[in-house]
């Protein structure tokens, strides 16, 4: 496709589905109720109303363009940051969402695995009760003919030991995991017998559920002694809008999507391009089509050489802290923290103020020889010098277990305490301190 094609693909597709939601979904039909939904060019999409994580909440199954029954499969959100919302799918939809992970998948086994070596076997290590990631990577690794497996260690039908036994056994050579966790299982694998990397096989770490920053894969790949992909940024409600090649870059789905980013102050479209927050149009006439759904994430959207867009999420919204007068992005705080994979596990912030001026105290996780004093000097210099304010550092044997999987709820609430402010007891707080909790009980 030229620009111009596509272009007029999805101004066309954007009709449709304007038209689909309208007739089809109480919520819709009251949210558009006089807007012109006859879209002659993709600006004029700045004149339609947004959609919110609230709306989602609160209209549930009024959202839907049909009803369950008319869905393939029956997904909800996790419930973690609020009420847990229905995401069914119909055919069309999960079909549209599996096409470009397989296609992802697709090239990465075809860099790393050749024909007539070793074959791949891909662990999906996430939970798959009324979720959407187990049951998608199932259909696509079918489509590519390679061998498959859920493999969540958070289970009492699994457990950690069983499930390291299975990583040994299996052979099993590709990870889809989050970031936090598969620095937890790296972290725990030798109270188990197993030693990560040298006792596994892994070559392929695909990562998702939360934000993977640059310091964080080179972290992961450091620890693994694997090649660390971004497989695909998404959510139960808004499926696969970006997907990783095999350069590692993150590029949008552009004919089923529009990737639109808002201004973080004045809340105003700035294109299909910049920095700001994600805000989505499905352009699937689908079971739960979303018009301008406002994702509350942190990305940076900018063309290649190629003419397609690549991604870069840089965590949340809510979760920019900050720090010396400048909201820092959680990506932006993980690259400066995480100086060397050869030397850290993981990190816990605290940010103070005296007398009116901000500091930060980091505890880190040394990995095993590491020499701690290296460690806290490195770690305290990039600090000051990227965010101009003193810093301490201590080395800590343990961290709180919500460092390793709070990040499946906020990164913010994984890994910062902002004693500048009174500490909210919200529902992100209670889950990620839920997480943590089952994950001891279950090591």
């Amino acid at each position: 496709m030229t620009s111009g094609e596509l272009t007029d693909w999805q101004t066309s597709a954007l009709r449709t589905v304007l038209g689909h939601v309208y007739d089809k979904s109480p919520f819709y039909r009251r949210r558009l109720a006089g807007a012109n939904l006859d879209i002659e060019n993709l600006a004029d999409l700045a004149e339609i109303p947004y959609t919110t994580k609230d709306d989602l909440r609160e209209a549930l199954h009024d959202m839907l363009s049909g009803t369950v029954a008319d869905a393939q499969f029956y997904f909800e959100t996790t419930g973690t940051t609020g009420r847990p919302t229905p995401c069914p799918r119909a055919a069309i939809d999960f079909d549209l969402n599996v096409l470009p992970l397989a296609h992802a998948l697709d090239r990465i086994v075809r860099k790393h695995f050749t024909d007539g070596g070793e074959r791949p076997v891909l662990a999906v290590v996430a939970p798959n009760d009324v979720h959407a990631a187990c049951l998608s990577l199932s259909f696509a690794a079918k489509q590519l003919g390679i061998a498959k497996l859920d493999l969540f260690p958070i289970t009492p039908t699994l457990g950690f030991a069983r499930f390291f036994e299975v990583l040994v056994e299996l052979r099993v050579n590709m990870i889809l995991c989050s970031p936090g966790l598969l620095m937890a299982l790296a972290e725990m694998s030798s109270t188990y017998g197993v030693e990560v990397p040298d006792d596994l096989s892994v070559k392929v770490l695909l990562t998702t559920g939360e934000m993977c920053s640059d310091g964080m894969r080179e972290l992961l790949a450091g620890t693994w002694n694997a090649e660390v992909y971004n497989f695909m940024y998404g959510s139960q409600e808004a499926g696969c809008p970006a997907v990783t090649r095999a350069d590692g870059t993150v590029a949008a789905i552009e004919p089923t999507y529009l990737l639109e980013v808002l201004d973080l102050e004045t809340e105003t479209t700035l294109g299909f391009e910049g920095y700001g927050e994600l805000c989505l149009t499905t352009l699937v006439p689908g079971l739960k089509p979303l018009i301008r759904y406002r994702t509350g994430d942190l990305v940076e959207i900018a063309p290649d050489p190629s003419g397609h867009r690549t991604v870069k999420v840089l965590g949340r919204v809510k979760d920019m802290t900050e720090i010396g007068g400048r909201k820092r992005s959680a990506a932006e705080i993980d690259n400066v923290v995480l100086a060397d994979p050869e030397l850290i596990y993981g990190y816990e912030i605290e940010v103070h103020s005296e007398g009116g001026e901000d500091r930060v105290l980091v505890r880190v996780k040394a990995k095993e020889g590491a020499d701690h004093e290296e460690l806290k000097a490195l770690v305290a210099d990039r600090l000051t010098t990227a965010f101009g304010v003193p810093a301490e550092v201590r080395s800590h044997p343990l961290l709180d277990l919500k460092s390793a999987t709070g990040g499946w709820v906020s990164w913010k609430t994984a890994r910062i305490k902002d004693l500048r402010i009174q500490e909210a007891d919200d529902i992100e707080v209670r889950s990620a301190a839920d997480l943590a909790r089952a994950v001891e009980q279950a090591i």
